[in-house]
């Protein structure tokens, strides 16, 4: 076996062990959100008929079911992203990143139409990449912009980039609550949260999401922030 023949093979090896996760996490991710439904419901429905005979704690005790319910059913839809963006193959076009992000800003202003924001997308950013895995990483990252944000009396997003030398550079940058940059060093590492539940931390896998759809494309994200001042989060891509 020539060694041309045994990369082909390893490659096609680990294509085949990719699959197979792939199938493994949606399988279980699948299976696993229909109790948790059940679980959901059933909590609700006592919650409803048994209203009157339950004291407060017992109240609050439900409460806490159905909320744990929907942070796991909120885990298992993170995981089986973050599969997607480890493990789907790219098929790539020219996507044109300003109106993705006016998209995605669009619908987390629709969930929360009370709130007020200031909301600036710079036209004619465009890059080369696989349209549903970029998607997917705008609403990561646009998404930790408006959650961390939410405390300020007025929500401040801006997208803005440039082009060239063969890149489409952009950055988001947000006016939220910021993060400790001691340990930036754990942003984009699955499962860790710099922040606390009660200040908008998730299940800590949006930034590690982001970053593995980025560097597929052949691309790097970094971030930069301060405490009470917001973060900005760069990102550099193919140019289209």
């Amino acid at each position: 076996m020539t060694q041309d023949d045994a990369l082909q093979q390893a490659q096609l090896q680990l294509d085949a062990a990719r699959r197979q996760l792939q199938l493994l996490t949606d399988t279980v991710t699948h299976d696993l959100r229909a109790p948790l439904r059940t679980i959901e419901g059933f909590a609700a429905l006592v919650a409803d008929s048994a209203h009157d005979r339950l004291d407060e704690r017992e109240r609050g005790q439900l409460q806490r079911v159905r909320e744990a319910a929907a942070r796991m059913s909120s885990l298992l839809e993170a995981l089986a992203e973050f599969s997607r963006a480890t493990n789907a193959p790219l098929q790539p076009v020219e996507v044109d990143i300003s109106l993705v992000a006016e998209w995605v800003l669009a619908d987390l202003q629709a969930a929360e139409p009370q709130r007020r924001a200031q909301i600036h997308v710079q036209p004619g950013l465009s890059a080369r990449g696989d349209e549903r895995l970029l998607r997917l990483m705008l609403v990561q990252l646009l998404n930790n912009a408006w959650k961390f944000s939410a405390a300020s009396a007025v929500t401040r997003i801006e997208v803005t980039g440039e082009r060239g030398d063969g890149t489409c550079r952009f950055s988001i940058r947000d006016s939220g609550i910021g993060y400790d940059v001691r340990y930036a060093h754990k942003l984009f590492e699955p499962l860790q949260r710099l922040h606390a539940a009660e200040e908008g931390a998730g299940h800590g896998l949006g930034l590690a999401i982001a970053q593995r759809i980025a560097t597929r494309h052949g691309g790097t994200i970094a971030g930069v922030s301060q405490i009470g001042d917001g973060a900005a989060f760069t990102v550099e891509l193919p140019d289209a």
